[in-house]
């Protein structure tokens, strides 16, 4: 076990005071006997204090530098390695910069965030340093920054170097932090995060409080250990760093089975179209019918007109809902053959209710078999076939697997569809919002609820796209399907339109109908001065995502 301590404090505009501070709070930590602490963003000088590049020379530091050298002298005292968040002074720039200090003194991780948030993009230099992870004694670790955390691919690198732990340090007002991207970034990556974040009032003006939640959070997106919003605090708990080795959920290794060679368009600057498809609102409807074979086509298609007279223009059913798990893997013949068959059903019901629906299914083409995800359009016609990309273990007996993640371009919006064990990967979703993507359909299972809680959420929140996710009946976590839409810019409070809210199918109904809107995916902005979840992210240091090794991570060498 190791032990891990996340300080939360208040800062104040008096560099020596915050040092006094930080000390204080490290040696609070030690005598529980934490090997390391983290501190949290900017700990020598409030990034709500500077308001321009000249401010944050003046108060920022060098690295190393007399903050830095002070907190090290502890780490040395204390026999514990120290993590620190400061603004970084080099030449004639400024960088918000987080490093870990070593017992023996030496800095042996630099980072700098690459998404300086808001009005820090008027002094601060979006990070050079790439996304390092450091072998500690007691294991890998690397560090991202705040807004770093808004957007999967930072936290991603580092997992694919098969980091342990990833260390979070915040200088922010907003609870999404707490409740949503800390915690889904450790499941989505099943690794620990721990999180240090301030409290106090924000500087300049801003309404409201640094938001404190420090925590420690586990692979399975357990809570060891959490601050409340108000108090400045030390929280520890032990970590078997070990268990971020393990990457598998629900019989599928969720790094094995990704797909590099089909996330190129994340490693480019991405191309957004520059018009609006579709209405402005659409109404979406996730269908859970139960029971296997025409049973299920048949209540599919009473659900199906269910919906559509509650006002939905597109329907989306579960993941392979008519087969039982085995069916295809006994048969993958009579699979496609009962899957044409099944198509063609939901064809005459989306014919006849003028509604557009995704239906998962067997579907063979000359000697080979694919899970399949339709579009049907409202004329009953075949507008779209997507084949999973990602097939799982379950599947990989007889599914070949496809090539490309798709957007659909329609008359009620750009389309995207993804089908089971796909849902488990970021990138694919991250893929279809650079393509465009304002709905994506996803024909799948619950596996764990915190994929409703935290990852579907998290999906739509970091691409700023609508997810309509419909639930196999017979999913292993029995929660209901769900809408998440997507929140304009500006929004109230702040953060709410980087945490969208989920609408979740009552316990045993049907099935879930929503308007979602399709106008406000074209705007990225998540802050003001320009950022962007998309045009503020830095492909150049997401090579890990497409590079491969023996498990599907990146090279360590």
């Amino acid at each position: 076990m190791t032990r891990i301590a996340c300080v939360q404090l208040a800062l104040a505009a008096d560099q020596a005071a915050n040092l006094d501070k930080c000390l204080g709070f490290v040696d609070q930590a030690a005598a529980a006997r934490a090997e390391l602490v983290v501190l949290p963003e900017m700990s020598n000088w409030s990034g709500g204090l500077v308001r321009s590049r000249t401010e944050a020379l003046e108060h920022g530091t060098s690295v190393p530098g007399p903050f830095l050298d002070a907190l090290a002298e502890r780490a040395e005292r204390h026999g514990c390695h120290i993590a620190a968040g400061v603004i970084e002074r080099l030449g004639e720039e400024s960088f918000i910069t987080s490093v870990i200090l070593a017992p023996d003194r030496r800095i042996v991780l630099k980072y700098q965030k690459q998404i300086p948030f808001s009005a820090q993009r008027l002094w601060a230099s979006p990070g050079r340093a790439g996304n390092p992870v450091v072998e500690l004694p007691f294991g890998r670790v690397g560090i991202y920054i705040c807004a770093d955390g808004l957007v999967p691919e930072t936290a991603r690198t580092l997992a694919l170097q098969e980091a342990h732990l990833l260390l979070n340090t915040l200088h922010s007002g907003g609870a999404d932090e707490t409740y949503l991207h800390v915690p889904a970034r450790a499941v989505e990556n099943r690794v620990w995060v721990a999180s240090a974040n301030k409290v106090g009032a924000r500087e300049l003006g801003a309404v409201g409080s640094y938001c404190g939640g420090s925590q420690i959070v586990s692979p399975a997106g357990e809570i060891l250990a959490r601050a409340d919003h108000r108090s400045e605090a030390v929280v520890w708990a032990d970590a078997d760093l070990a268990r971020a080795e393990d990457k598998v959920l629900g019989g599928d290794d969720i790094f094995r089975m990704r797909r590099p060679e089909c996330y190129r368009a994340l490693i480019a600057p991405p191309k957004l179209p520059s018009e609006i498809r579709g209405p402005a609102t659409l109404g979406v409807a996730a269908l859970q019918p139960s029971g296997y074979g025409d049973r299920a086509v048949q209540e599919a298609v009473r659900l199906w007109r269910q919906a559509a007279a509650a006002g939905a223009k597109l329907v989306v059913l579960p993941g392979f809902f008519p087969y039982e798990p085995a069916a295809a893997a006994a048969d993958p013949e009579g699979a496609a053959a009962d899957g044409e068959r099944f198509l063609a059903r939901l064809g005459d019901v989306a014919r006849e209710t003028a509604t557009w629906g995704v239906a998962s299914l067997a579907e063979r083409e000359g000697d080979r078999y694919y899970h399949t995800g339709f579009l049907l359009d409202h004329a009953g016609a075949i507008a779209g076939r997507y084949r999973q990309v990602h097939v799982p273990a379950a599947l990989s007996a007889w599914a070949t697997p496809g090539n490309e993640l798709q957007v659909f371009d329609t008359a009620i919006g750009r389309i995207g569809i993804l089908c089971g064990a796909d849902a488990l990967v970021p990138e694919a979703f991250r893929v279809l919002a650079y393509r465009g993507a304002q709905v994506i359909a996803v024909a799948a299972q619950w596996r764990a609820e915190y994929e409703i809680d935290l990852v579907m959420p998290e999906r739509a929140a970091e691409n700023r796209v609508n997810i309509v996710f419909a639930r196999r009946f017979d999913s292993p976590a029995t929660r209901g399907s769900a809408i998440i839409g997507v929140v304009p810019y500006p929004s109230e409070p702040h953060w709410k339109v980087r945490s969208p809210d989920v609408v979740e199918a009552r316990p045993g109904a049907p099935f879930v109908v929503a308007g979602v809107n399709l106008a406000a995916t074209r705007d990225k902005t998540i802050g003001a001065q320009g950022c962007d979840l998309m045009a503020s992210a830095v492909p150049a240091a997401y090579g890990a995502l497409v590079e491969v090794n023996r498990r599907g991570s990146c090279s360590r060498e």
